[in-house]
């Protein structure tokens, strides 16, 4: 029966209830919208089918965005009735059954006493419980011999855990749905096996590593066609994989939409920079994609890949002498949804990044350089933006904004460096900026009207400080852009 004819049935048996007189016996039901009073049935006799939509709606009630947890107590169910226990055996896909194992759970009773359900293993951090204990890791490895049943994993990795899965044999786990592992000990593991893992995993939509070292992962990607969400946190030195291998295991993948790729450090870089490929990947579903890393290496990854309906790009780069990143521009204006930022905005994050964003109606981009030296952060953001000038010239509005560190260390950064950093907008009418950055803004519009004034924000027209007049001094810069030039205090949106 079907989800409509199921609808009908429901409908029907409600709205043939005979209605009863005032003073009648039985039991009532009272519609209040209608004011009417209706005679009830009991639950028994609706068909199975009906039953077993009723609790089908309880559990997307309590699973609204199909979450893993162990909130849908479907067995509670089975133990009001035979034939509530029957309805749900007979439909396990239905009601997506599972048997959960986590901390605490008796696994080899709790696989005996029920039917070969799936099983959903979960423990750590990454689904907010305790980690494992050493009795819950021999449950994680009773549980892990039935691969062929095996659903979720979400695992918590202490080095005791490490050594237990690594002695495990090898065997694909062809109905893994979910898979997330993270190093509970925060110390540089050795890089596990491909046995700690799976041979293939074809049904893989999820796969979350945090500070897993696994250089084997392309080798298993390549099984995962169906992978939906793709996200490798902290990637540690013994965990490097090539940006070749990442793109020819990203190829195939039809239905990724998120890929978040963090190494842990800058020592992960490629040996040397690989000549880009003759036919490049597309990833047509991909819309959120992040890096943090060496430009080198996402230079070789966005060269091999094409991501045309992407609209949430963050590239986060560690600090390097000199940056070089012809294919990050390329990338960006083939992802259509991309390429015509209107507006941008530049922001300090504390004292550890400095921060470009751009956006339009349809994307934004994100590019962010990680380092604590204030001249190198607008020297490499001014390198990285004149690279990618092309993306800035319809640039209408830019906005400054942030917590600068103490004023005494402002000094650090010199005119020039913020010069550069203001060349690629061309096309900007409105500079709006806020916060403790107001004062080295102001100072470098005034010392740029020494100069070529026009060769800094040639297109600008409304300045805004959230600030007052005393704290934002311009008068050079205005009396040099006037009568083009209009400047408001205290009047930020």
């Amino acid at each position: 029966m079907s989800s409509q004819q199921v609808n009908g049935t429901i409908s029907r048996l409600f709205s043939k209830i005979k209605k009863k007189q005032t003073g009648g016996r039985g039991s009532i039901l009272h519609d209040n919208s209608t004011g009417e009073d209706h005679e009830c049935v009991t639950i028994n006799s609706l068909p199975d089918d009906v039953l077993l939509e009723i609790f089908n709606r309880h559990r997307l009630s309590t699973f609204p965005n199909d979450q893993t947890d162990d909130m849908w107590k479907w067995h509670r169910l089975t133990r009001v009735c035979r034939r509530w226990r029957y309805v749900i055996f007979a439909s396990p896909r239905r009601l997506d059954l599972r048997l959960l194992c986590t901390n605490g759970t008796p696994v080899r009773r709790t696989l005996d006493c029920w039917p070969a359900l799936p099983i959903s293993i979960q423990y750590g951090e990454v689904v907010g419980r305790p980690p494992p204990a050493l009795k819950d890791e021999d449950n994680i490895i009773a549980a892990l011999e039935h691969p062929a049943r095996i659903y979720e994993i979400q695992l918590s990795l202490t080095e005791s855990l490490f050594d237990k899965l690594a002695a495990l044999k090898q065997q694909p786990f062809p109905v893994l749905d979910h898979f997330l592992l993270t190093s509970f000990d925060r110390g540089e593991l050795s890089a596990l096996p491909s046995t700690i893992l799976c041979e293939s995993a074809p049904r893989l939509r999820t796969l979350f590593f945090d500070g897993i070292p696994f250089p084997m992962l392309p080798k298993l990607l390549l099984s995962t066609k169906d992978l939906v969400y793709l996200t490798l946190w902290n990637i540690p030195s013994a965990g490097y994989f090539s940006p070749e291998s990442l793109v020819t295991s990203l190829s195939g993948m039809t239905q990724l939409k998120t890929l978040y790729i963090e190494f842990a450090s800058p020592s992960s870089r490629p040996n040397r920079r690989s000549l880009p490929p003759l036919r490049r990947a597309v990833l047509s579903t991909l819309t959120q994609f992040t890096f943090h890393g060496i430009s080198e290496y996402l230079e070789d990854v966005v060269a091999g890949i094409d991501a045309p309906a992407l609209s949430y790009f963050h590239v986060k780069l560690f600090n390097q002498l000199m940056f070089d990143v012809p294919q990050l521009h390329q990338f960006i204006f083939r992802a259509e949804r991309l390429r015509v930022p209107t507006y941008a905005e530049l922001e300090y994050v504390f004292e550890n990044s400095v921060v470009i964003i751009l956006k339009n109606t349809l994307g934004e981009v994100l590019l962010e350089i990680a380092c604590k030296p204030l001249d190198w952060q607008v020297s490499s953001m001014s390198d990285i933006c004149n690279q990618c000038s092309t993306l800035f010239s319809r640039v209408e509005k830019l906005r400054i904004y942030g917590q600068f560190p103490q004023p005494e260390r402002q000094e650090e950064i010199g005119v020039p460096e913020w010069l550069e950093l203001f060349r690629p907008f061309t096309t900007v009418s409105s500079l709006y900026v806020s916060g403790s950055l107001e004062p080295l803004v102001a100072a470098v519009l005034e010392d740029a009207a020494d100069g070529p004034v026009m060769e800094v924000l040639p297109a600008l027209q409304v300045l805004r400080f959230e600030g007052s007049r005393n704290s934002a001094p311009v008068e050079k810069f205005v009396t040099a852009r006037q009568p083009t030039l209009n400047v408001r205090y205290r009047d930020f949106n």
